[in-house]
């Protein structure tokens, strides 16, 4: 029905404010007077039924909207008509229905107009007896007219080739059709033009369409009060308490003394959103134009909480059964957005205290200094590993999808596998860059997130052994309703580890698939086995996944999926050997801060005494 409303919306503010008919070289003075000349009165259109007195029963009835009609204008007059809408709740008299009818009437005469069909015309008709009362509405839409002219009038002068000047300015077209919300979507784009050239102040004073009957033709003319042309003044910040004023003035690089420009005031809007230090943020400038062409703007803010706690848990069916999680932050640790997070998780498998700490905007405002350590006890049918691992490095955001990352890794680790114990010094470079997209990271509906990095490895106890990792991961959204109701997603996995053999890299390294990334296996045991069915990990990986999305009521949804991968012993991944395939089915029960998730997936090609019949998952957001 949003449609339907925006379409009234339209024409209310495209005629109401001074839309005129010109019928035979006559201007009408309002909508309401050329409808009677064109012989269109409202009230001769709709048939009194017979009178009675109102009781308190209800008068059902049926309505039906009548006459040849496109399916696209149709569709529209059927959402906005209030007789449709209310059918359910019938009204307690004849004359409460004709009231409703005469005002249905009205209403579907706004949309034909609002659709360029300035002649069309609304016919009632009620049958009183018969139960339910029947109430026919027949439209006849006449002909489209088309827009013949627009004419832009400045005062009190011209600002130059820099604003728009015809229609062709504005996106719109001479001779398409004299529709509503185009021209006051031109009128909006108009306003805006304006304020990107140091017009802030400017606001369109008249409004004149003029409508001939005879031609099917509209003229229109909009006379815009331009204002005084400003300049960027000082900025006022209001509201700061723990954040450093310094620091922010130094992300925002206000363009003092430059032209106004609106697009300039949304550019330091989004960066203080990005901060995420503030709950409100609001940049105006003054409500008068400044005497002196130099407007100051105020920057009025209200800081967020800058620490929080949170909490989570997962359940499967695999080795690892359950996942808790802890985690703490504080966001603005020393005035200047700075950013450490503490956390926690422990299954039983993996045992994990983690830090990370990110400086935002380092030596420039794109640019993020990150470190983080963690603390690692894992005992996995993989191997057993005791491990420490710090990292060092930059984030660069180069667009607003694109952002790379690079830095030193250090690893130090006590590894037992199914080759032999051994303890590693490593220190690593990893480099990468993203490209994220998505619309929501707990539940994306569309875009693409791309990643694609590689870590040159070096065992500082032993130079000889030398590795690098490669790998590649991504997924895509597609919502072909442009809603949530259907979502089709999907992701793939490349990996491979070049320069050594198996054995020579270390088991943390090494790649496997299984459990969360490849849902109706047990965790890691997709791949090379040994003797005893336990995973050893390879050299190279490839996993797919596609999820059908399906959003039913206001909160659930159902989620069949299919997933596939593999893990091989050499460096590229062979594929005469098959995936290992498994199918399923989810649900989703959609919270505000994400989708609790429940999957249940089987293997569709299990090998014989390894794989189990089925896992199931519990987690908070989508698999991916």
């Amino acid at each position: 029905m949003a449609l339907g409303l925006a379409v009234v919306g339209g024409l209310v503010a495209l005629l109401a404010l001074g839309t005129a008919e010109r019928l035979r070289a006559q201007e009408a003075p309002d909508p309401a007077e050329a409808t009677e000349a064109a012989g269109q009165s409202p009230e001769s259109a709709v048939p009194e039924p017979e009178d009675r007195p109102s009781t308190d029963q209800p008068l059902p009835y049926a309505v039906a909207i009548e006459g040849e009609l496109p399916d696209e204008l149709r569709e529209q007059l059927e959402e906005v008509s209030q007789l449709i809408a209310l059918q359910e709740r019938p009204p307690n008299s004849a004359a409460a229905l004709r009231r409703r009818v005469r005002d249905d009437v009205e209403r579907l005469e706004s949309v034909l107009r609002s659709q360029s069909y300035f002649d069309g015309t609304v016919e009632s008709r009620v049958s009183t007896d018969q139960r339910p009362v029947q109430v026919t509405l027949t439209v006849t839409p006449g002909m489209e007219f088309l827009l013949e002219s627009y004419t832009i009038d400045y005062r009190p002068a011209d600002p130059g080739p820099m604003v728009p000047q015809d229609a062709a300015d504005l996106d719109l077209q001479i001779g398409m059709r004299a529709e509503a919300e185009p021209i006051k979507r031109a009128e909006d784009r108009l306003i805006r033009r304006l304020g990107r050239h140091g017009y802030p102040y400017a606001e369109i004073t008249r409004r004149r369409y003029l409508v001939d009957h005879e031609r099917t033709v509209m003229e229109a003319e909009i006379v815009v009060q331009t204002g005084p042309k400003v300049d960027f003044g000082p900025l006022a910040i209001d509201g700061l308490t723990d954040v450093s004023e310094d620091y922010l003035r130094r992300i925002l690089q206000w363009p003092e003394g430059t032209v106004y420009d609106a697009r300039e005031m949304e550019q330091v809007r989004r960066r203080v959103i990005e901060t995420r230090l503030f709950e409100t943020v609001l940049l105006q400038p003054p409500d008068d134009p400044p005497g002196d062409g130099v407007a100051p703007v105020e920057l009025t803010l209200s800081e967020a909480k800058p620490r929080s706690v949170t909490l989570g848990a997962g359940v499967t069916t695999a080795d690892d059964l359950f996942l808790l999680k802890a985690g703490w932050e504080h966001r603005n640790l020393f005035g200047e957005g700075e950013k450490l997070s503490l956390s926690a998780q422990s299954s039983l498998l993996v045992q994990e205290l983690g830090a990370e700490f990110r400086k935002p905007n380092y030596l420039r405002y794109d640019q993020d200094l990150l470190a983080s350590a963690s603390f690692t006890n894992e005992q996995s049918d993989a191997y057993d590993a005791l491990s420490v691992e710090a990292f060092g490095g930059l984030e660069r955001r180069f667009t607003e999808n694109w952002r790379g990352r690079g830095g030193l890794a250090f690893e130090l680790s006590e590894i037992t596998d199914q080759f032999d114990s051994s303890r590693f010094a490593l220190v690593g470079v990893p480099l990468s860059v993203t490209y994220d997209s998505r619309d929501n990271l707990l539940n994306p509906t569309e875009g693409v997130e791309l990643t694609l990095g590689t870590t040159p490895w070096l065992n500082s106890d032993n130079l000889e052994d030398f590795f690098i990792v490669n790998e590649t991961r991504g997924s895509t959204y597609w919502a072909p309703f442009d809603d949530d109701s259907f979502v089709l997603a999907a992701r793939g996995r490349f990996g491979s580890i070049a320069m050594a053999d198996t054995r020579e890299v270390p088991a943390t390294q090494r790649f496997y698939a299984g459990g969360a990334s490849l849902r109706g296996y047990q965790f890691r045991s997709v791949g090379p086995l040994d003797a005893d069915n336990d995973p050893t990990g390879g050299l190279s990986v490839v996993e797919v996944g596609l999820d059908l999305r399906f959003r039913v009521m206001e909160d659930y949804g159902i989620v069949p999926f299919i997933d596939g991968g593999q893990v091989y012993d050499q460096r590229l991944p062979d594929f005469g050997q098959e995936l290992q395939w498994a199918a399923g089915i989810g649900l989703r029960y959609y919270t505000s801060i994400g989708p609790l998730r429940l999957d249940l997936a089987f293997p569709l090609n299990p090998r014989p005494e390894v794989d189990d019949f089925f896992q199931f998952y519990l987690s908070i957001g989508q698999a991916f």
